[in-house]
Parts: structure tokens; C-alpha cells; sequence
């Protein structure tokens, strides 16, 4: 018995941990997302953005509300990452600087964010569908993010 709710117990620390991570990810790209969406102009790109810094929201919001259910609460990206991450994208982003650009910037960082998610997902490959289903879905916006991006590249 006492065995039962050690191993019970491992796999709830394993969940909050996954669930914190996930949050973190979905956090990084929407809070990065508002940062490029505050420095670029209105358009098609802004719309293409807006709707993922949504979507990233709704993962977010999910992936609290599971936390918040075992009694937990989001871990927040460090002050330190988003600054640096808000610093990067101000020097990057300026009123002349093509969508492309932009684009790619965007996509380079929603990469990192595909492999680590990945990476998370097999390595907690013992927690429950329900949790992993809301990593599927972070990866599924990250994906749809590239995907959407790929639009605005040129040569």
C-alpha cells in the first residue's frame, strides 16, 4: 500500500512539473508574440499574430486550470527571460524591417519552442492523456504559428 501512494505521489510531481513547463512555453510564445505585435504595424501580419498570441492564451489558460486543480499555481517565465527576449526583439524590429524578417524571427523562435515541447512531451510520456493532450494542442498552435509565417517569407 505504501508503495502504491509513493508511486501515486511520483506521478503528481511528475504532472505539476509537466503542467509548469508546458505553462512556461505557452507563456514565453504568447508574451513574445505581444512584444513583436507591439512593434509592428497593422496588417495582415499583425492579424496573423494576434490570433496566436490568442491561441497561445487559451493554452495557457488550460494548462492553469489544471494546476490550479492540484492545488498548484503557474510558474511565470523569470523576469530576466523576458527581458531579454523583449531587448532582442526591439533591436530587431524597426519600422523598416520586413515582414519577412520578421517572419523569420518569429519562426526560428516558435522552432525552439516545437523541440522543446517535444522533448517535455516524450520525456513525461507516463502522465495522463488529459495533460499531454493540452501539450499536443501548445504544439499544434506552435506548429500552425510557423505555418502561418511561412506566408509573409520572401526572398
Amino acid at each position: 500500500m505504501e508503495n502504491t501512494t509513493k508511486e501515486a505521489e511520483k506521478l503528481r510531481e511528475r504532472e505539476v512539473e509537466l503542467l509548469k513547463s508546458l505553462h512556461q512555453a505557452a507563456q514565453m510564445g504568447r508574451d513574445t508574440l505581444e512584444h513583436v505585435n507591439g512593434n509592428i504595424g497593422p496588417g495582415s501580419m499583425r492579424d496573423a499574430v494576434e490570433k496566436d498570441i490568442f491561441d497561445y492564451s487559451d493554452v495557457c489558460a488550460q494548462l492553469g486550470e489544471k494546476l490550479e486543480s492540484r492545488g498548484e499555481k503557474p510558474k511565470s517565465v523569470g523576469p530576466f527571460a523576458r527581458k531579454m527576449a523583449g531587448m532582442i526583439i526591439d533591436m530587431k524590429i524597426s519600422d523598416d524591417t520586413p515582414e519577412s524578417e520578421i517572419a523569420k524571427m518569429i519562426i526560428d523562435g516558435t522552432t525552439k519552442g516545437v523541440t522543446e515541447c517535444t522533448a517535455r512531451l516524450t520525456e513525461y510520456s507516463d502522465v495522463p492523456d488529459d495533460i499531454k493532450n493540452i501539450g499536443y494542442k501548445l504544439l499544434y498552435v506552435e506548429q500552425k504559428n510557423i505555418d502561418e509565417m511561412k506566408h509573409f517569407l520572401r526572398v
